[in-house]
């Protein structure tokens, strides 16, 4: 009998914000359950290797959890590079689970929520007079296009906890969470819903492609450059425009 090879979730890298208490998860999957550990321990690599913060964990409604000290990183730089590693007793076996990080000054938080996308498509509203469906919220989509996003801007070689102006990015969270809703309207209510799907979809690649936001490129926090230009950039290429005092 094969043994079950779990899964450790991690949908982005660990976004570690240096002077802030925060707490890292190590959510196992296997079967669609999550499988609860028994035991649980992290240890955080900085670039160069160092361990940088070490310690037991504790298992909170089924998932392995540390909480990092808002002290703990204070030392060090800002920057990529960082690993989270997790060794876990699963069922008896002890599983090793590595994760990518940063240390950074700030995370991008989304700003958009239910109330924008009411405002677009107002049957979505469950408080309507004929909503398109029961749910109530929409929060699961919103933050699955909020992940989409944030893997883009890292595979576009733009980092998420660099970018200064996060209303840039609400015309293209906005339409890339009304294409899953109604991509998942057509697979469970129906298929009429595809042709809306699509068209969202088209629109979020034409504002992604359009996409312009303050970068702070030099790392420093200022989104300036040595010589006191601004810097905006896009899902391309960089535009630099001059600062206006």
């Amino acid at each position: 009998m094969t043994a079950p090879i779990y899964t450790a979730r991690f949908p982005l890298p660990d976004l570690l914000e240096r002077g802030r208490a925060q707490e890292l998860l190590c959510p196992v999957y296997y079967d669609g359950e999550l499988v609860e550990p028994t035991e649980a321990a992290v240890q955080v690599y900085t670039p160069s290797g160092d361990v940088a913060v070490s310690g037991a964990g504790t298992v909170v409604d089924r998932v392995a959890t540390y909480e990092v000290g808002a002290s703990a990183l204070t030392s060090y730089d800002y920057g990529e590079g960082w690993r989270v590693v997790w060794t876990l007793t699963v069922d008896g076996d002890v599983e090793t689970y590595h994760n990518d990080a940063a240390l950074v000054r700030h995370r991008l938080h989304p700003v958009i929520s239910d109330r924008d996308l009411y405002e677009r498509v107002t049957s979505l509203s469950p408080h309507g007079t004929a909503p398109l469906s029961s749910v109530q919220t929409y929060q699961p989509y919103l933050d699955a296009a909020w992940r989409q996003i944030q893997l883009r801007l890292i595979a576009a070689g733009k980092r998420p906890w660099l970018v200064l102006s996060p209303s840039a990015l609400a015309e293209a969270h906005t339409l890339l969470t009304l294409a899953l809703i109604f991509e998942d309207f057509a697979t469970r209510l129906n298929d009429a819903y595809e042709v809306r799907a699509t068209s969202y979809r088209q629109q979020f690649l034409e504002a992604w492609r359009m996409l312009s936001f303050r970068y702070d490129e030099t790392g420093d926090g200022t989104g300036t450059t040595a010589t006191g230009q601004n810097v905006r950039t896009g899902s391309r290429s960089p535009i630099f425009l001059m600062r206006r005092d």
